[in-house]
């Protein structure tokens, strides 16, 4: 592998559209791809992917990671080595892409438990008996008023996006819509739910500081 580049080198030979340019690609996707692979390996929750499948991982990411370090490499102010800032953007999207293929496959009846909207949280045996006894009289109000107050749409959007915090893009596809459609229906949601609240005298506020 050829000696690595200054900032000024990398800005240079991206900015090229001959051969430079071309060099420059090449030797950041061998470089992304590496980096990718050892970051990959080091995550618990791929410790029973092999190495070929984690190779093959990293260089699908480190593809589509080049593609959007070309678009914003003028926006590199230099305040760190180019490759440093680049492996940034590569583990994001690396990071971006993993979550949505977890939820790709998932159907919207996977998405709720048992077709109830309670929170997988509340099943957990890490809290106090009357922390328990605090957060299933706040969340049974909060689920009576989804229930009762809100559209299946609003309840099923809502629930999958602020509890399983399924990304907009793929909610948005398992629920034949659209983002701009979707982030109106959870709007829309959010504030009649508020407004449920506060009539019987319940703030989200009180609701969100039950479960710090």
């Amino acid at each position: 592998m050829a000696p690595e580049r200054t900032n000024e080198q990398w800005i240079s030979d991206l900015s090229d559209d001959g051969a430079a340019r071309d060099a420059a690609i090449q030797y950041l996707i061998t470089w992304l791809e590496r980096r990718l692979f050892f970051y990959l390996r080091e995550r618990s929750d791929l410790a029973r992917v092999n190495a070929d499948e984690l190779h093959q991982m990293a260089a699908d990411f480190a593809q589509d990671s080049v593609l959007i370090i070309i678009e914003k490499y003028a926006q590199f102010a230099g305040r760190s080595k180019f490759t440093t800032w680049a492996a940034k953007i590569a583990v994001h999207q690396a990071l971006g892409e993993m979550r949505r293929a977890r939820w790709r496959d998932l159907s919207l009846d996977e998405l709720t438990q048992n077709g109830s909207f309670e929170p997988r949280f509340l099943s957990s045996d890490q809290r106090s008996p009357e922390t328990e006894a605090i957060q299933k009289q706040v969340m049974a109000i909060v689920m009576d008023v989804m229930q009762r107050d809100l559209s299946e749409r609003q309840r099923l959007a809502l629930y999958s996006r602020l509890v399983l915090g399924v990304p907009i893009a793929i909610l948005a596809e398992q629920m034949q819509t659209n983002t701009n459609a979707l982030y109106k229906l959870i709007h829309d949601g959010r504030k009649r739910l508020k407004e449920r609240l506060l009539e019987k005298g319940i703030s989200p506020e009180e609701v969100l500081s039950t479960f710090r």
